[in-house]
This record gives C-alpha cells, structure tokens and sequence, in this order.
C-alpha cells in the first residue's frame, strides 16, 4: 500500500471514528471547533448548498414526469345544455313532421369517459426519460461539486483564522520580551549604568508589539465572520467563546507520498465536475435520439364509452354507446424544421465533448498545480523550522552579549525583529502546509469522500 493510500485510510478511519455532526447540532453546543466538524455543520447549514439540494429535487421530479408518458391518459367528461328553439326553428321542423306540435324547450345532458395510450413514439418516451436522468445526475454532481467548494473555502476561513492566532502569540512575546527588557533598562538606569534611552527604545518596541496584536485580533474577527456566513450562521457571527482547535506542528515524517499518476487518476474518477460535463454529453446524445424520434410514426390506441340523454338525467345502458380506435400517423414534410433540430442537437454535443475535454485538462492541471504549491509549503516549513531554531539561538546569543556590553541596542532589536519576521514565516508555512493539504484534496475530489456514504469504499479500492 502507497504513502497516498495510507493517509487516505487514516482520514476514513479518523472520519468514522468521530462523533458525526447532525444537522440539527449548532455552534452554540460546542466549546471547542475543529476543521472537520466545521465543515459538517457547513454542508447541513449552508443556504447555497441547500439551494442545490432543492435543485436535484426538481430534476427528481422531471424524472417522474417524464416516466409519467409511458402511461395511459383518462379523461372523464361532461355537459349539459338547456336549449329553446326560435319560433320560425320549431315551425320549420314541425312542417318536417307533418304539422306534429315541437317543443321549443329541451335540455341535452352527456357523459363520456375516453382512454388514450400511445404506443409507439419512435423512441421518443424513452430519449425523454434518459435526458431527465441525465439532468438529475447532472444536479447531483453539481451539488457535490458544490460541496467541494464549500469544504476548501471553509478549510480557508479556518486556517486565515489559526494564522491571525499564530501571529497574535508571536507578536504577544514579543511583547512579552521588551517588557523583560524594559524592566532590566530601567533598573540599570535608575543604578547609573543605563541610559533613557534604552528605556524609551524598548517601550517603542513594546507599542510595536501591541499594534501587531490588534492586528493579528482584527484579522481573527474578520475570518471567524468568513466562516460564520460558510456555516450558515443566521447572525453573521460566530458565537461567543467558541474557539478553534489549535493545529499541530507538522513534522517531516508526517508527509505522506505523493503520487502524481494516483492523484490525477482519482481526480478523473472523483471530481464531480468533470463527471458532471460526462453527464452533459450523454444527456446531448440523448438529445439527438430524442429529434430523431420524429422520422419514425407514431401509433396510440383510443377508447371512448359516451351517453347522451335529453330532458332528463336518468342515464340507462341504452344510452350509452363506445368507440374504439388504433390510430397511427406519421409526418411527411415539416418544412425542414426536424433536420435542423438534429443537427442543432448534434452540435450541441460536439460542443460537449469539447467541454468535456476542456474540464479535463482543467482538473489535471488543477492537480498538478496543488502537489506543486504542497510540495513547495513542505519545503518552506522545513526551511523555516530551521531558520526559527537559527535565530533563536544568535538572538539568545546577541541579548547575553547587550547584558554584559558587548553588543548594542541597536543589534539587539535587529536580531528580534529578525526573530518575530522568522517565527511569523514559520506560521505562514504552517498553515500553508494545512491549507495546500485541503487543496490537493479538493483538486482530486476526494475531499468529498468522507460524505459519500458507500461510495467511500469504492473509490478508495479503484
């Protein structure tokens, strides 16, 4: 089994592991948010994603309408009718009956029930039922596709957040170490052997510090607003004291191979919109067969039973009479209108199979792109791990030295600031890592696989 293959496994087993996240459960309930159960409550909360539920439904139901043509249609009916004819009608018709006396009034009642069922439409039902398949699929896989999406965006939101709060620590020591100087500074002023100068350089750095930490707040507000539209928060906001489950350090074991081919052959196998522009070239076939269906006749059977009756209601089987008929029928000529459907219909699908592989290189190069930017992220957080440790240990250095006159003042802010700038690049490359990760997964479409139910299975085994 590959490195890819593992980390796949593990993420399923951590998935059916934890505590799964109805959609009725709400932010309010937790204390704590991790990314996965952030992600649960955004694909149950989420107003957009709901939208496309509603949308699969109504391609669900043109299903059903369109199965509904292989059934007969029954018609019941009914009139009735009072009637007085004109003077010179009743004499006219009394001259006909050899002077007999007409009634002028009379009232006509009818009743039918009739049954049509079409038999053969050239194929016609079956093209209809097959295009309205293809648009629920179609439905379907937007909905996931939608889905992905909805999943990296939060992953994003989530990780800005945990950036705003890396940068907010780092920023809070070093607050935190011109205030242990600052303290030192004075002391050795108020001794005769330090200068206010010192003293006021490190109550600048310290108004430094603190600006860097409304910052890093600010940034932190704005992306728990983010994630609380993601998550469908009808407030706008996330609730008070809910906080994020901090990210763990990634060490370099902890990677996981990378397999070009494997990535880009899941992602032809799981990535929804791709699937989806599969599905719109069928349909687009479908389509063709369906314009065609009129080059064949169409044959139905009909059946009537009627009654007709006057002056009373009182209907009796002699009043009744049937008819039933085999019909067919079957166009000559349409002014050429039918060929220029089809070959509508056929450009149609050329025009989808153009699309087709225009998504496809779109999803592969998608793929490429995120094992590069996760490739580099893995580099960059080794190389800044490094780098901290660096300056960690000449800033330690550079501080002894300024305690026992041996370096400067001004050394000694460099080699902080140094610190500050190493250890927030540190951060970045963190949560790039993370945020890469996320990527990679929604560019193979396996993002989505811990919510497919028994598809998980499947994919993992192909």
């Amino acid at each position: 089994m590959s490195g890819k293959e593992i980390f796949l496994l593990v993420v399923l087993i951590g998935v059916m592991c934890r505590p799964f996240v109805a959609a009725s459960e709400t932010l309010d309930e937790l204390a704590v948010l991790d990314l996965e159960t952030a992600q649960r409550i955004a694909l149950a909360d989420n107003p957009t994603l709901a939208a496309a539920a509603e949308r699969v439904e109504q391609a669900r139901q043109r299903i059903d309408q369109a199965r509904a043509l292989y059934w007969p249609s029954v018609d019941a009916g009914g009139s009735a009718a009072a009637n007085r004819l004109s003077e010179h009608a009743a004499a006219a018709q009394s001259l006909l009956m050899g002077g007999a006396d007409v009634a002028r009034d009379n009232e006509n009642y009818q009743v039918s029930l009739g049954a049509s069922w079409l038999l053969f439409d050239g194929f016609s039902r079956k093209f209809s039922n097959l295009i309205a398949d293809y648009g629920q699929q179609g439905s379907e896989q937007a909905r996931k596709d939608g889905m992905r999406l909805l999943l990296q965006s939060v992953a994003e939101s989530y990780y800005g957040a945990q950036l705003a709060l890396y940068n907010k620590a780092i920023a809070e020591a070093d607050f935190e170490f011109n205030s242990k100087q600052l303290d030192e500074a004075r002391t050795s002023m108020e001794a005769g052997a330090g200068s206010l100068s010192a003293v006021l350089n490190f109550q600048v750095q310290m108004n430094n510090a603190r600006t860097e930490i409304l910052l890093a707040e600010r940034d932190y507000e704005l992306a728990l607003y983010g994630l609380a539209v993601l998550l469908g928060r009808k407030s706008g906001q996330m609730p008070e004291g809910l906080e994020l489950a901090k990210v763990d350090m990634v060490e370099k074991e902890q990677f996981y191979d990378l397999s070009t081919e494997q990535l880009l052959t899941a992602a032809l196998s799981n990535r929804p919109d791709l699937l989806g522009q599969g599905i719109k070239l069928q349909q687009a076939e479908s389509t063709v067969g369906a314009n065609q269906a009129v080059f064949y006749p169409k044959v139905s059977l009909n059946g009537s039973v009627d009654g007709k009756r006057t002056d009373d209601v009182d209907f009796e089987g002699a009043d009744f009479g049937s008819v039933l008929s085999v019909n067919l029928s079957y166009n000559l000529f349409r002014g050429g209108g039918d060929q220029a459907r089809i070959a509508e219909a056929r450009a149609s699908k050329r025009e989808a199979a153009r699309l087709l592989e225009q998504q496809r290189n779109k999803v592969l190069s998608e793929v490429r792109q995120a094992i590069t930017r996760l490739e580099q992220a893995r580099q960059q957080l080794l190389l800044q791990r490094a780098s901290v440790q660096l300056v960690e240990q000449t800033r330690d250095l550079v501080q002894e030295g300024y305690r026992v006159g041996q370096e400067s003042l001004a050394r000694l802010n460099e080699v902080q600031r140094d610190l500050v700038r190493t250890q927030s690049r540190l951060a970045l490359a963190l949560v790039a890592l993370y945020t890469n990760r996320q990527g990679l997964t929604t560019a193979t479409g396996e993002s989505l696989l811990p919510y497919m139910g028994d598809q998980t299975a499947q994919n993992l085994s192909q």
